[in-house]
C-alpha cells in the first residue's frame, strides 16, 4: 500500500473535483488552469499544490509533460491519478455538421472522411491535450468528467470514440452518467464520468441501491460500501436553512465574514460547518446578497416555493415584459423540501432562476456553494461575479468524493 495517493488536476479551477479527491485521502500535487481568477480560489484552498496558471503556465496546449514531472520531482507512471474536465464543444449537432461541411469543401483538408473522429475535431483541442498528458504521465488512473449530452449524441458514438482514444494509449476505460443528487448533493446535476486505468482492473463507479445506501460497484461485480452520515436526497433547506441573513452588497462588496446565529439542524449542515481543510476562521464567507429593485421584491414576495415565471399572473409579468415562450423559466423560486435544480455558471447573470425559498431575494454565493456541496471552509476569491461563475462551473465535491473513493479503494486493494 503506498504511503500516500497523489493526483494532478487539469482544468482545475475552482477545485470541486480536487476537493472530492482530497476528502477521499488523495494529495494534490499540481493544478493546471488558464483561469487565473479561479486559480486564486484554488490556491487559497489547496496550499500545498503546485499551481500552473495564466496564459503560459496554465494553458495545457503549452504545458510540457516533461516540465511538469521535473517541477514536481516525479517520474512517468508515479502519480496515481490525473483528473479533469476538458471543455469538449465539438459534439454538438451544429458543430459536427459545420465541421463535416468544411471537410467536404476542402477547408479542413487533413481529414479523409466527412465525419471526423472526436479527438481530431479542432474544437476539442483541449480534450486532445488531456489525452496527451495522460499518455505522457502514465498515471495509474484517470478521471475525466463532462456534460451528459455526450452519452446520447449519435447513439453513443462519441462516448465510444473517447473510450477508444484512451484504450489506444493503454487504459481500460468505461463511462457512466452520474446524478449528484444520489450522492448527498442537494441538487439535481448529471455529469458523465470516464474512468480508466492501466492496471487491467475493473473500473469502479459509485451507484445507489433502492434504500439510498451508497455503494461502489466494480464492473466485475465486486463492491465496497461507501457511507455518508445522512441519506440522500438532501433538500435545499437541509443545505441552507441554518445560514443567517446575508449582508446586502453594494459595488465591490464580495465577502463580509459572518458569525453563525442558528444551530445546525441537519447532518448536512453539521458536515458543511465542521469539515476542515484550508485555513479557516470558523465564520461564514461569501454570504453577500444582491440588491434588488422594489419590482423584484414585490414579485419574489408573491411567488410560492417551486413557482416559475410561467406561473406568475399577467399583471406581474407585464412589469418585466419577457416573452412567455422564451423566458418561461426566467424567474424560479427554490423549494425548501426538494433538492435544487442544476446550479449553472451563468448564475452570475441569471440569478432570478434561484430565488431564495423564504426570503424575497436571490441566493448568495455561499448558498449556491452549499447547494453544490462545498463546505463552509472552502472560500471563494474574486468579485461576486467571479465567485458565482466558479461555483456554477465546479464539480460537486461530494460527487467527486464518491468517484475518488472507488479509485482509492481499488488502489489500496480494499475491494472484496
Amino acid at each position: 500500500m503506498p504511503d500516500r495517493l497523489t493526483f494532478i488536476d487539469l482544468f482545475a479551477a475552482p477545485g470541486g473535483l480536487s476537493l472530492g479527491f482530497e476528502m477521499a485521502g488523495f494529495t494534490a500535487l499540481a493544478a493546471v488552469d488558464v483561469d487565473e481568477k479561479g486559480m486564486k480560489t484554488y490556491s487559497r484552498n489547496f496550499r500545498k499544490a503546485e499551481i500552473f496558471t495564466g496564459p503560459d503556465r496554465g494553458d495545457v496546449r503549452r504545458l510540457k509533460s516533461e516540465e511538469l514531472m521535473r517541477t514536481l520531482g516525479i517520474s512517468r507512471g508515479e502519480v496515481d491519478a490525473v483528473i479533469g474536465g476538458p471543455p469538449c464543444q465539438g459534439f454538438s449537432t451544429i458543430g459536427r455538421v459545420k465541421i463535416a461541411s468544411l471537410v467536404r469543401g476542402g477547408v479542413w483538408n487533413h481529414m479523409k472522411v466527412a465525419q471526423p473522429r472526436f479527438i481530431d475535431d479542432p474544437r476539442n483541442v483541449l480534450y486532445r491535450e488531456f489525452v496527451r498528458i495522460v499518455h505522457d504521465l502514465q498515471p495509474k488512473y484517470f478521471v475525466m468528467e463532462n456534460v451528459p449530452g455526450m452519452m446520447s449524441y449519435r447513439n453513443g458514438e462519441i462516448v465510444e470514440q473517447v473510450k477508444e482514444d484512451f484504450r489506444s494509449i493503454g487504459y481500460r476505460t468505461e463511462a457512466r452518467v452520474l446524478n449528484a443528487v444520489q450522492f448527498g448533493v442537494p441538487q439535481e446535476r448529471k455529469r458523465i464520468f470516464f474512468i480508466g486505468n492501466r492496471l487491467g482492473l475493473p473500473n469502479p463507479f459509485p451507484l445507489t441501491d433502492t434504500n439510498s445506501t451508497l455503494e461502489l460497484f466494480l464492473e466485475g461485480g465486486r463492491q465496497h460500501r461507501f457511507s455518508l452520515p445522512w441519506k440522500p436526497p438532501t433538500t435545499v433547506w437541509d443545505a441552507i436553512g441554518d445560514l443567517p441573513e446575508p449582508v446586502e452588497g453594494g459595488p465591490g462588496v464580495a465577502d463580509v465574514p459572518l458569525e453563525y446565529t442558528k444551530p445546525a439542524l441537519s447532518e448536512y449542515q453539521k458536515w458543511a460547518r465542521d469539515w476542515g481543510g484550508g485555513p479557516y476562521d470558523g465564520r461564514i464567507h461569501n454570504h453577500v446578497s444582491r440588491r434588488h429593485s422594489e419590482r423584484d421584491v414585490k414579485v419574489f414576495s408573491v411567488m410560492t416555493e417551486g413557482m416559475w415565471w410561467r406561473d406568475l399572473p399577467q399583471d406581474l409579468k407585464k412589469l418585466y415584459g419577457y416573452r412567455d415562450d422564451i423566458f418561461h423559466d426566467k424567474i424560479k423560486r427554490l423549494c425548501r423540501h426538494k433538492p435544487s435544480w442544476t446550479v449553472v455558471a451563468h448564475l452570475y447573470k441569471d440569478g432570478y432562476m434561484y430565488v431564495h425559498p423564504t426570503q424575497p431575494r436571490t441566493i448568495t454565493v455561499r448558498e449556491a456553494a452549499r447547494l453544490q456541496s462545498f463546505p463552509d471552509a472552502f472560500i471563494f476569491m474574486g468579485s461576486r461575479t467571479d465567485q458565482f461563475k466558479q461555483v456554477g462551473n465546479a464539480v460537486p465535491p461530494l460527487l467527486a468524493l464518491a468517484v475518488a473513493t472507488g479509485i482509492r479503494n481499488a488502489l489500496q486493494g480494499e475491494f472484496s
